[in-house]
C-alpha cells in the first residue's frame, strides 16, 4: 500500500472512532495502539492526526500528543441547527414578502428532482448534499454574507462531523422530506408566506421529534 493509502486509512480511521464515540471530548488519541491496529508505522498516523487538528476534530500539544475535540454533530447541536435553519428560512420570506423580490421556482425543482435521484439510487450522501444546496441557494434571498458563511458551515460540519444515526436522518425521512419541500417550492411561488413559514416549523419539528426516536 502506497504512503498516501496509509495517511487516508489512518484518517479514516480515527475520525470514526471520533464519530462513533470511541475516542470521546478531552481523549489522547493513542498513535501507537492506531499504527499497531492498521499494521502501519507511527508516521501517517502522525500525518493523519496533523490533518485532523486542521479540521477541527482535535488538537495537538506538545506534551500531551492528539487530544479530541468537542467537534461531532451531537444530537443537541443538529436541533440547534435546525433551529437555527427555521430562522434562517422565515428571515428570508419576510425579506421576499417585504422586498417585493422575484421567487425563481426552477432552480428549486431542479435540486428537487437530483434530491428524487438520490433517493431512488440509495445515495444517502448525494440526497442529503442536494437538501444542503436547496437551503444554501434559498438563503441566497436574504442577500446576508453573515447567513450565508453560517449556513455553508453548518452544511459542511453536517456532512463531515455527523455521526451515520443522524446524518441518515434526512434520507430516512426522505419522501416526507420531498413533500414538504415541493409544498414550500409552490406556496412560495403563490405568494402565501404564512403557510409557508407554518410548514417550515412543522418541518423543524418534525425532525427534531424523529431525532430523539
Amino acid at each position: 500500500m502506497e504512503k498516501q493509502n496509509y495517511e487516508k486509512k489512518s484518517y479514516e480511521t480515527i475520525k470514526e472512532k471520533i464519530l462513533n464515540g470511541q475516542l470521546r471530548t478531552g481523549d489522547r488519541v493513542p498513535e501507537n495502539v492506531i499504527a499497531k491496529e492498521l499494521g502501519i508505522s507511527r508516521t501517517p498516523v502522525r500525518r493523519a492526526l496533523m490533518m485532523l487538528e486542521t479540521e477541527g476534530f482535535l488538537t495537538i500539544e506538545s506534551n500531551r500528543g492528539a487530544i479530541v475535540c468537542e467537534s461531532k454533530v451531537t444530537v443537541g447541536k443538529f436541533i440547534e441547527m435546525l433551529e437555527m435553519l427555521e430562522l434562517f428560512t422565515i428571515k428570508t420570506m419576510d425579506k421576499i414578502n417585504n422586498k417585493g423580490i422575484s421567487y425563481e421556482p426552477k432552480i428549486f425543482y431542479r435540486r428537487l428532482e437530483a434530491m428524487e435521484a438520490s433517493f431512488k439510487l440509495g445515495d444517502n450522501i448525494a440526497f442529503v448534499e442536494e437538501n444542503w444546496q436547496i437551503i444554501f441557494d434559498f438563503m441566497g434571498y436574504l442577500g446576508n454574507t453573515y447567513a450565508a458563511n453560517t449556513v455553508r458551515k453548518m452544511g459542511i460540519d453536517f456532512l463531515t462531523r455527523a455521526p451515520k444515526e443522524i446524518l441518515l436522518i434526512p434520507f430516512h425521512n426522505g419522501v416526507f422530506l420531498m413533500e414538504q419541500l415541493l409544498k414550500l417550492n409552490e406556496l412560495l411561488q403563490h405568494k402565501d408566506f404564512d403557510e409557508a413559514k407554518a410548514t417550515v416549523r412543522d418541518l423543524v419539528n418534525y425532525f427534531i421529534i424523529k431525532t430523539f426516536r
